[in-house]
C-alpha cells in the first residue's frame, strides 16, 4: 500500500544550512535562538585518506584494489551524509522550522577553486542535498531554496559587505563571526529570490 505523506506544516522560522568543501560538510543556525550546529567534520579526513590511497593505487596500476576502494569509501560517506541529514531535519523539527538551503544549480559554470567545483560535482554533495529532501517530506518540514549570491560576504546583521580573512569575517558595524555560520545566518533569513542591487552594494542593510 502507497505511504500517504504527511501535510506540510506552517513554518514561521527557518533554520539555515550552508554547505562546505572545507571543514564542516553542513554548517547549521537558527537565527531565532544563536544556536549553532557543525555537523560532519570527519568528512573532509575520510576524503583527504582516501584520496591518498587512491593516488598511490592508481600509480601502481592496481585497478582492481582501486574500485573496492572506492565503493568503500561511497559506503563511508553515505553513512555521513544519512546521519547529517537526519541531524538537520531532527533539528528542524524540534525547533519547529522550515529548512532553508541554497541553490546551487548552474553554480558549476562560475570561476571557482578547484576542490569546490569538484564537490560541485561529486554525488556526494548532492546526495546529501537529496537526502535532506527526502527525510523533510517524510516529516512535513517545508524545505526552500534561496538565492546562493553573497550569502558569505553580507553581514547576518547588518547587511553590509564584509572582509574575509580564512574562516573569520569582519563587518563595518563591527560584528566578527565564523564565516559558515555567517552565510548560515543569511541562508536562513533570505527569502526567494535575489537579494536587491542596493544590498548588494552595501548600502542598505538586508531585510531580514
Amino acid at each position: 500500500m502507497p505511504v500517504n505523506e504527511p501535510q506540510q506544516r506552517e513554518a514561521h522560522n527557518f533554520i539555515g544550512v550552508d554547505r562546505n568543501t572545507t571543514g564542516h560538510p553542513a554548517v547549521v543556525v537558527n537565527p531565532r535562538t544563536g544556536k549553532v550546529w557543525k555537523l560532519g567534520k570527519q568528512a573532509n579526513h575520510t576524503y583527504r585518506r582516501y584520496w591518498n590511497i587512491r593516488e598511490r593505487l592508481q600509480k601502481n596500476g592496481k585497478f582492481g584494489l582501486l574500485k573496492k576502494l572506492k565503493d568503500r569509501e561511497s559506503r563511508i560517506i553515505r553513512e555521513l551524509n544519512h546521519k547529517i541529514s537526519m541531524e538537520i531535519v531532527n533539528i528542524a523539527d524540534q525547533n519547529n522550522a522550515g529548512i532553508r538551503l541554497e541553490n546551487l544549480e548552474g553554480v558549476r559554470n562560475a570561476p571557482n577553486a578547484k576542490s569546490f567545483r569538484y564537490s560541485l560535482d561529486s554525488w556526494s554533495f548532492y546526495q546529501l542535498q537529496n537526502m535532506i529532501e527526502y527525510m523533510s517530506k517524510l516529516l512535513g518540514i517545508p524545505l526552500e531554496y534561496v538565492a546562493p549570491g553573497y550569502t558569505s560576504q553580507l553581514c547576518s546583521r547588518c547587511g553590509m559587505i564584509g572582509r574575509r580573512d580564512g574562516k573569520e569575517f569582519g563587518y563595518a558595524c563591527r560584528h566578527v563571526d565564523n564565516a559558515d555560520v555567517n552565510a548560515s545566518s543569511n541562508i536562513a533569513l533570505r527569502h526567494g529570490g535575489d537579494i536587491s542591487i542596493r544590498q548588494r552594494q552595501g548600502f542598505v542593510g538586508g531585510q531580514h
